[in-house]
């Protein structure tokens, strides 16, 4: 066993900058992609008290980040959020520009059930939708039978992003 944990140990100090994670590969092929056109700046938004409360509306009470890590690039911005579908984690990334979600993508979905949110079909419904002053999308995003606790999940992440986003621009929307 402790040849095990040497050779894993050995394998880590060599190689420090491999991504074992599959999350940060996705992230980085998708910002990747986005950077064909415009370079991205990476920045951070530290959420203040009154903040967090407005975020915990759409993601939970029990939500409690503070930190969140975003990407500009002339008046837009990338935001990639995780929340719960029924058991495990949906990482999704969000173009937000002039307050309004540009395009949504799913990058890494870990359920079994319920993948058809990946499909541009369902993504489509997020283009252009905005939020009004109760932190609900001003559009109706269909429902998918059998995965409606991802759509739901979806639907929470597009209001986080533009709440952030509004954060981030200091309230200009």
């Amino acid at each position: 066993m402790r040849v095990y944990f040497y050779l894993l140990l050995i394998v880590v100090i060599i190689f420090p900058n491999k991504s074992f994670s599959k999350l940060a590969l996705e992230e980085e092929n998708f910002l990747k992609k986005l950077e064909t056109s415009n370079p991205l700046d990476k920045k951070k938004i530290i959420l203040k008290k009154d903040q967090l409360g407005k975020i915990q509306v759409p993601m939970g009470h029990k939500y409690k980040k503070r930190i969140f890590t975003y990407w500009t690039s002339n008046d837009q911005t990338v935001w990639i959020l995780n929340s719960i579908g029924k058991y495990k984690p949906i990482t999704a990334a969000f173009v937000v520009e002039a307050c309004k979600v540009k395009s949504a993508h799913v990058l890494i979905y870990r359920e079994q059930h319920g993948y058809e949110i990946k499909y541009a079909a369902f993504l489509s419904q997020f283009s252009q939708i905005s939020i009004n002053n109760k932190t609900d999308l001003t559009r109706k995003i269909d429902n998918i039978s059998g995965a409606t606790l991802s759509v739901n999940s979806m639907d929470r992440m597009a209001r986080t992003a533009l709440l952030l986003d509004n954060f981030s621009n200091e309230n200009k929307c």
